[in-house]
């Protein structure tokens, strides 16, 4: 009898292509959780990933997760813009949906395993980097548990997104040429302006972190985010004003001259809740290396396993709390945690 897997379905190619792929071999089911309650945006999506399904000739369930997904990611989300901060709700998503309730869901109803679109690979719940450099996700994964890891397949791990691309295409998949989204699943609109539609307007002033003179005026401490340049609207100027910091008491954003201004540049940060995936990973401190945003140049690090104070060897540019500092050996993403303070 085949192992029962079940692949978190979105209808897109990646997780289309890996249900194809791991229908050789297991007992296959699509599985979606709902995430948003607005029926305009849920039910094409939905309707688009149950005809994919059907094409591949697999059973398609929805798990209906959207007040859990309000509480757990989307109001934390704008909690956090209230504090100035900048969070990752994708990494949350993973945490808390993808590899918690939606893997849960799956091994109390009858999977052996599950299966997402992932660009990346573990082996004996180890997490690594996918194949392809530029698609590679494990980024968001670094606060997944190595349990669950060791339930989990990520078939498209190995391939590049152009060789997948070429099976779907191959195998006449029905949105082999569906297009990826880029956007935060829950916003259907700009940033600023869903912040907007969420939080109160509170004007404040625009100060040089230099010189501590006003230079204008803000809507709001959520309404810039840290390295912005665009918005700020302040002239005059023989450089280019970039936002370095945000005092959330005094409602102030400060604002640094130049992009090589020392204030917008950081190496020492304080982390919470540091996820460490593997055990076999604990203490290590040769060779690791340290990302502060998806994609970003990965730089040379310490880490302090006692107080969770990473050392960078280089300054990164405009580092936000909030976001996700994530730490790699080699290949292997050993963990992250949340930017909790920043140091100079």
């Amino acid at each position: 009898m085949k192992n029962k897997v079940y692949v978190g379905f979105s209808g897109g190619v990646d997780s289309t292509v890996s249900a194809y792929l791991l229908k050789k071999k297991y007992d296959v089911t699509a599985v979606m959780f709902r995430n948003i309650s607005e029926p305009s945006c849920s039910q094409p999506i939905e309707e688009n990933a149950k005809k994919v399904a059907e094409y591949l000739d697999i059973p398609f369930k929805v798990i209906d997760f959207t007040n859990e997904f309000k509480q757990m990611v989307i109001n934390p989300f704008v909690e956090s813009y209230k504090k100035g901060e900048t969070p990752n709700p994708c990494v949350t998503c993973n945490i808390q949906f993808k590899f918690g309730k939606f893997a849960n869901w799956c091994f109390e109803n009858g999977a052996d395993l599950i299966a997402t679109g992932h660009y990346c690979r573990t082996k004996n719940g180890h997490l690594y980097r996918g194949k392809d450099s530029k698609k590679d996700q494990s980024y968001f994964l670094n606060g997944v548990s190595s349990e669950i890891l060791k339930k989990t397949l990520f078939p498209v791990g190995h391939l590049t997104k152009k060789k997948v691309r070429e099976i779907a295409s191959k195998k006449g998949l029905p949105n082999k040429s569906r297009r990826e989204s880029q956007e935060v699943c829950f916003i259907d609109s700009s940033l600023n302006e869903y912040l907007n539609k969420h939080i109160e307007k509170k004007e404040g002033d625009i100060v040089d972190i230099d010189s501590n003179e006003v230079l204008g005026k803000h809507d709001g401490i959520h309404s810039l985010t840290l390295g912005q340049r665009r918005g700020i609207e302040i002239g005059g100027s023989d450089k280019p004003y970039y936002v370095a910091k945000k005092d959330i008491d005094g409602n102030i954003i400060y604002v640094a001259k130049g992009k090589y201004n020392k204030a917008l540049w950081k190496e020492n940060f304080v982390l919470e809740n540091f996820n460490l995936i593997h055990e076999k990973n604990r203490g290590i401190n040769k060779g690791l290396t340290g990302m502060v945003r998806y994609r970003s140049k990965e730089i040379e690090c310490k880490y302090d396993w006692d107080t969770q104070i990473v050392k960078f060897e280089e300054k990164v540019w405009t580092p936000s709390v909030g976001q996700s500092l994530v730490l790699y050996k080699s290949t292997e993403c050993i963990g992250g945690g949340v930017i909790k303070e920043i140091r100079q």
